[in-house]
């Protein structure tokens, strides 16, 4: 007679950030804006866009070494120069994030040394030897971990590694994965007269994430409570789209295409997408107790929140971000997570269904394509 193999299901462990040490305030960025702009761009523009961005501070490692820093008068850096500059901070994004996600999982009895997996993501670099290497040299990891590195998917690349995490655990219930992110959006400041790249200029930001992703099934329930359990993820790729986000890498570093009408085709599409998404597990839009919503920019949140008819309160995290990080990219979305782990009460309070039991949160971000990843996770397991 053969024993049903226990349920088991993914739970996200801990969380951590990391920010390169040097904090830019939006006078700081005008100053720096006016010298890196070329002359015949309209300064009010930049002002404008500034004050429209949402952004107050954000944290960038092209200007630790002074007010210009990594970007030079009358010399734009060319694409080497700048992949040496994310090679530097990513890789210290990394182990500050790794490290401090691992610090925090050892309540969980999770130590360096039971990683089993490695998942890296950025989109803003690649060096081969990678980030994963390096992690694994520097946090003391076995040399047989299994590596894998969720390359230039842009803003959702969080949910990605995530999922691939989530069907790790799944598979191989002994399985414990580390997954980080790091991203140097500020390698990337381009010297343009184009708005477009004008508005990439003033939203982007530097940050690094980690995660600790392993099997909870009732062999493993003696163990500290996690932070969530992962219960899956959905992608979209809306059709005709591929055109109003781009991210391609040019001689001078990599350029971003960004649409006007990105906002306007998200409050169009994505609706019927997560009412669908949600359905495959019994759940509403009203159900949903937290939302994520990686700030693209403030109109990116609007136009999410218009779609699915969400209160002001249930973005004000993602709000909260943008203002006080900007757009960092894939590693946005955990930073979201985790204001919204330490402080619930503050953010969350929704229609969300009142009974005890999980609490259904949901991330959503954005990228090229136009494509969309969601996440949704139960807090409080």
């Amino acid at each position: 007679m053969s024993t049903a193999r226990p349920t088991t299901s993914a739970a996200l462990v801990s969380l951590a950030t990391a920010h390169p040490p040097f904090r830019m305030s939006r006078a700081e960025w005008l100053e720096i804006a006016d010298t890196l702009t070329p002359p015949e761009v309209d300064r009010a523009l930049l002002t404008r866009l500034a004050e429209r961005s949402g952004i107050e501070t954000r944290w960038c490692a092209a200007f630790e070494e002074g007010r210009h820093g990594f970007y030079r008068p009358s010399e734009v850096p060319g694409t080497a120069e700048r992949m040496a500059l994310w090679s530097r901070a990513a890789r210290a994004l990394s182990v500050d994030a790794a490290q401090r996600a691992l610090a925090d999982a050892t309540r969980a009895g999770v130590t360096a040394d039971r990683i089993t997996h490695l998942v890296t993501a950025s989109c803003t670099g690649f060096a081969a030897p990678g980030i994963d290497a390096f992690l694994i040299d520097t946090l003391g990891l076995s040399r047989s971990v299994s590596r894998l590195n969720v390359g230039f998917m842009g803003c959702h690349a969080a949910v990605n590694a995530l999922a691939a995490a989530r069907a790790t655990v799944l598979a191989n219930p002994n399985a414990v994965v580390l997954v980080a992110l790091a991203e140097v959006s500020s390698a990337h400041f381009h010297h343009s007269t184009r708005l477009d790249q004008l508005v990439a200029n003033t939203l982007f930001a530097d940050g690094g994430a980690a995660m600790i992703v392993a099997a909870e099934s009732p062999a493993t329930q003696t163990r500290s409570p996690a932070l969530a359990t992962i219960v899956d993820t959905h992608s979209t790729l809306i059709p005709h789209t591929s055109e109003e986000m781009a991210w391609h890498i040019g001689d001078r570093g990599f350029e971003m295409t960004l649409g006007a009408s990105v906002p306007t085709i998200l409050e169009r599409e994505i609706r019927a997408w997560v009412e669908r998404a949600l359905a495959t597990h019994g759940l509403g839009i009203r159900d949903v107790a937290g939302w994520a919503i990686h700030p693209g920019g403030p109109r990116v949140i609007d136009a999410v929140a218009a779609a699915l008819e969400l209160p002001q309160s249930a973005v004000a995290a993602s709000r909260a971000i943008l203002r006080d990080y900007g757009n960092m990219s894939s590693v946005t979305l955990p930073f979201i997570f985790e204001r919204l782990a330490q402080d619930p009460a503050a953010e969350l309070r929704h229609d969300a269904r009142s009974e005890a039991g999980p609490t259904p949160w949901v991330g959503l971000a954005f990228g090229p394509g136009l494509a969309g990843e969601m996440v949704l996770w139960h807090s409080g397991t």
